[in-house]
């Protein structure tokens, strides 16, 4: 079965779970992209960066409930709010060739797509995903559609079946599943699995409770090549082996099944699943490039390495490997079976080496292999793909159609073989190092390679105000991954007609050792136009050059991955009159960089302790903003509420950025304000839950919010002498231009009379929204609301977004 969705966190981890953990299905999860416009509780990871997150929350999910994982090469560029707008971002026959290749490579025999491709779907893009998946369906088996994939050797596949998600419209559905179902292996049920599946999404806030009881997996039947469609998924599809892998393999395949049922009857032996693995492989040789068989054999050695009673592991002495240098790789067998076993043992990756080792009952078995990693061994990364300008997709042949857990994360990998009659293997695992983490126990990471010398700046954006000509401090850091030295000079290559900056001279000694060293670059006289790029250089006295540094993605409840960005920052000239504001608090919000890209702008911004805001002395404040989503991560704001208003009162200024659903039902702001027009709320419009209201929300609240995803849509200003448009900055046109992803989201939809809009957008065929920012009078103070999406704009280096931003500081 695949299953197809638009996003990370799109499946339905019941029905997966229930299919592969209770039925034996071999289950895969194609999610379109890898959810790079998304939101981060978790952390500060938006973009690409957030890609790499929820690639690995997924892999996570996927090792939990069984199944496996499928990507296309879009990006994705955001919300959309039709079919025709992501069209208008993804290459439609472009995808859908990868959809197709995903079917014929991993050949289901039913295929279910979580939406309809109607817009009824809502999002574009879960429109897009429902339409590729009927499309997928139709084409997968014509050899007409997409010859190039033929002459690769994919074979034309013919899915059986094909249904879509019914679990939000009860009335199109005809057929019922109950992940509710006990699952022995673990005394839980499916559904239980299932949540603590969905839980490990926690990027996006996707927490859930591991309910018992009956859980229902609604799906419609869409089509039915078969018309044998009642008694349940898989019914009337002959799901053999021998069927799916055709005549030529019968004999044998007929021959493995008998064996694998003996496998089931009782405690196995080694000797019978070797008659298993010996059957399957004349099967093999048969039918080369089977994907079912190629499916088989991967749970089958996984069966024979347990019942065999061998265990293999690989650790290297280091956790960083530098092109040029040695390492030790020592593998390590153990024969815990009453047999005598004979092993092959390989390792591969940036270095190649194999080996054979008998092993007596009992007998264990430490190999240290001394590797050179070659001189030009790529950097372990996620795969890199070059995003095309034009339109929202990856340029990522190499790995297009391959399930993400073949994406290396270790530099090198350990495969084994059981050798004899009937091999079992290669298994594979990946090269690790490890510790002793004195309070947790042993601790693994991956292997990677590295650069000798790993270079990074800060701050990477850099907003200069094009008036402003004293120095700006820029920061080039260091870090060592050798245990011998390193020394060298760091030089600053700034822009044609900046003044040069002196280059300085480093030493580093010892495996993480770190320099930081600071360079003063001043502007040219005259600051003006694009944005211009200052890069760091490093050169060691041996004449290696050394340009960037390793961004490393890592939680608890996922593996670490590495990406590798240049040493650089971004300078983009400011036109910006700063707000007269003498201190300005900061409570930091849900991946909020914003209060660094105002103190790199010259904002006299203090980032508040998360939790401060209970008990600090606000009267030390003229202005305090509360970052995005900061009701949510920061619980000490809720119960700040009555304080808070009453210092606005006092002559305070309070800027709130765009929240969620609890700021809104909370009633945390002066005047009435709802995200959602009579969603929630009383008989007099007024909230219906009082502060500190915790989720989960009753469903029936959580109907959406008005947002703006065009980030070209024009803004209309509702009075052109309105203060917070004219000073200290004069908002025009040109402040609209070069906006990324949105203009903005939970916008409000309903106010009381304190607030008044200032600003109307709207996407293409949707009315104005006026209530993207609103201004209330409170006392001697001020409060804001503003839903405009800052937190992208203020790191992106968006100008118009400093200049409005200054001026709602200013606001009084």
């Amino acid at each position: 079965m695949l299953v197809i969705g638009a996003h990370p966190d799109d499946e339905d981890t019941d029905l997966i779970t229930l299919l592969t953990r209770g039925d034996g299905a071999d289950a895969a999860y194609l999610s379109l992209n890898r959810g790079e416009g998304g939101q981060n509780l978790v952390g500060p990871e938006l973009g690409d960066a957030l890609g790499v997150l929820r690639t690995e929350e997924l892999l996570a999910a996927r090792r939990l409930d069984g199944a496996r994982q499928f990507f296309t090469r879009a990006y994705d560029f955001g919300y959309s709010r039709s079919l025709d707008d992501t069209w208008a971002q993804w290459p439609r026959d472009t995808l859908l060739g990868d959809v197709v290749r995903v079917v014929r490579a991993f050949q289901p025999q039913v295929i279910v797509s979580i939406f309809s491709g109607t817009p009824r779907d809502g999002h574009g893009q879960h429109q897009a995903a429902g339409w590729l998946a009927h499309e997928a369906f139709r084409l997968a088996g014509d050899p007409r559609a997409f010859p190039e994939q033929i002459r690769e050797g994919l074979a034309p596949w013919l899915p059986q079946r094909l249904f879509r998600s019914s679990r939000f419209d009860t009335a199109g559905t005809t057929l019922i599943l109950d992940a509710g179902r006990l699952d022995p292996a673990t005394g839980q049920t499916f559904h239980q699995t299932a949540m603590a599946s969905r839980s490990l999404h926690r990027s996006q806030d996707m927490g859930q409770l591991q309910q018992v009881g009956a859980s229902p997996v609604r799906l419609a039947l869409v089509e039915d090549r078969t018309g044998k469609g009642a008694g349940g998924i898989f019914a009337g599809i002959d799901t053999a082996l021998a069927a799916a892998a055709g005549p030529a393999a019968r004999s044998a395949l007929d021959e493995y099944a008998r064996r694998v049922s003996a496998l089931r009857g009782g405690a196995p032996t080694l000797a019978q699943v070797r008659a298993a693995s010996a059957a399957l492989l004349r099967a093999e040789k048969q039918v080369p490039g089977s994907a079912e068989l190629a499916s088989e054999r991967r749970w089958l050695d996984q069966a024979g390495q347990a019942v065999a009673g061998v265990l293999v592991d690989a650790y290297a002495d280091d956790s960083l490997l530098v092109p040029g240098r040695t390492a030790t790789v020592t593998l390590e067998a153990y024969n815990a079976s009453r047999d005598r076993l004979v092993l092959r043992l390989a390792l591969a990756g940036v270095a190649d080496t194999t080996l054979e080792v008998a092993l007596a009952p009992g007998e264990r078995a430490v190999l240290p292999v001394r590797l050179t990693v070659p001189p030009s061994a790529p950097l372990t990364a996620v795969p890199q793909y070059r995003a095309s300008h034009d339109v929202a997709v990856y340029e990522r042949e190499g790995w297009l159609g391959t399930p993400a857990d073949a994406e290396p994360v270790s530099a090198l990998v350990a495969r084994y073989t059981l050798l004899g009659d009937g091999p079992i293997g290669p298994i594979e695992r990946p090269v690790v190092f490890r510790w002793n983490e004195q309070s947790k126990g042993e601790e693994r990471s991956p292997v990677v390679v590295v650069p000798r010398v790993d270079v990074s700046m800060s701050p990477g954006e850099v907003p200069w105000r094009t008036g402003d000509r004293t120095a700006r401090t820029l920061r080039v850091r260091l870090r060592h991954a050798v245990r011998d030295s390193t020394r060298g000079v760091v030089r600053l290559e700034v822009p044609a007609g900046w003044p040069a900056v002196p280059p300085q001279r480093f030493v580093l000694g010892g495996a993480g050792d770190t320099r930081e060293l600071t360079f003063a670059v001043r502007p040219p006289a005259t600051l003006s136009g694009e944005r211009r790029t200052v890069r760091a250089v490093v050169q060691d006295d041996a004449g290696a050059t050394y340009t960037v540094g390793r961004q490393l993605v890592d939680y608890p409840h996922i593996r670490p991955r590495s990406s590798f960005h240049p040493a650089e920052t971004r300078v983009t000239p400011l036109d910006l009159v700063l707000p007269v504001r003498r201190r300005i608090g900061y409570v930091r919000g849900a991946a909020d960089a914003v209060p660094e890209a105002l103190a790199a702008a010259g904002f006299p911004i203090e980032v508040l302790a998360p939790g401060a805001i209970g008990s600090t002395d606000l009267a030390r404040y003229d202005a305090i903003v509360i970052g995005p989503r900061a009701y949510e991560t920061d619980a000490a704001l809720a119960g700040a509420t009555p304080r808070l208003l009453a210092w606005v009162r006092a002559g305070g200024l309070m800027l709130v950025q765009y929240q969620q659903y609890g700021y809104f039902l909370g009633g945390h702001a002066p005047d009435r304000l709802a995200v959602w027009a009579r969603s929630f709320g009383n008989a007099e419009g007024g909230q219906a839950m009082g502060p500190g209201v915790k989720p989960p929300y009753s469903a029936s609240l959580l109907g959406g919010h008005d947002r703006v995803t065009d980030e070209r849509a024009p803004v209309t200003m509702l009075r052109a002498d309105d203060p917070v448009l004219r000073s200290p900055n004069r908002i025009g046109p040109a402040d609209w231009e070069g906006w990324v992803q949105e203009r903005g989201l939970y916008f409000a939809r309903e106010w009381g009379p304190a607030f008044r809009p200032v600003l109307a957008m709207n996407d293409p065929g949707e009315p104005p929204r006026e209530g993207g920012l609103l201004v209330a009078r409170e006392g001697k103070g001020a409060y804001v609301y503003t839903g405009l999406s800052f937190f992208r704009q203020l790191p992106a280096g968006v100008p118009g977004a400093f200049r409005l931003f200054a001026n709602l500081l200013a606001v009084k």
